[in-house]
């Protein structure tokens, strides 16, 4: 059996300062693309802790919703309990 993976890669351009900053963090033996990873995870969770923590009213949820929803670059969906996955 024989199995075929093609795995993609993009580059992405960043300065010298942010590599340098980039290098501080990212472990010995950790791609760049592990370090996005690990990262992304870190922005995520922190970002779930804070899901309803204000009261807000529908037309609240319903403005930021929309500013989120409608950014650029990201693919957000409503779950069917209205909390961004």
């Amino acid at each position: 059996m024989y199995m075929c993976i093609h795995m993609t890669s993009k580059n992405i351009s960043i300065t010298e300062n942010v590599y340098k900053k980039l290098m501080k963090i990212k472990g010995e033996n950790e791609s760049f693309s592990e370090l996005f990873l690990r990262l992304l995870r870190i922005q995520k969770n922190k970002m779930e802790k804070s899901f309803g923590a204000w009261n807000l009213s529908n037309k609240e949820k319903i403005e930021i919703w929309d500013d989120i929803s409608n950014r650029p670059g990201r693919s957000w969906k409503r779950s069917g309990t209205g909390e961004i996955k």
